[in-house]
């Protein structure tokens, strides 16, 4: 089993920020995150019945993961998109996966 890793970040949108403005901004850092090395997968989503957004990034590796990490707080795109997002929410783990069933579409 490879070393992948799973970044799950969940957060809450910074006040007056509506969810159409937060989706503008998340596609500047969609073009970002996928020019990134080490990127598998993203998917973004709401909690039903709350106002907790989560984001689960797959990496290759955890290097990848911190990495990307780093070029995010570089990153002016990146410091855009982080205006949308109420920073005292924020809550980020990093998970190594241990099983996984293959991906059907």
């Amino acid at each position: 089993m490879p070393n992948n890793i799973i970044e799950v970040v969940s957060f809450a949108l910074a006040k007056g920020i509506t969810e159409q403005d937060f989706m503008t901004a998340n596609a500047q850092f969609e073009t970002f995150l996928n020019a990134q090395s080490g990127l598998l997968y993203r998917s973004l989503a709401k909690q039903q019945n709350s106002t907790l957004y989560i984001d689960v990034i797959y990496w290759k590796t955890l290097h990848d993961a911190t990495r990307v990490q780093q070029a995010f707080y570089d990153s002016p795109e990146c410091q855009n998109f982080i205006k949308y997002i109420d920073k005292d929410t924020v809550e980020l783990t990093h998970n190594r996966v241990i099983a996984q069933t293959e991906c059907h579409n």
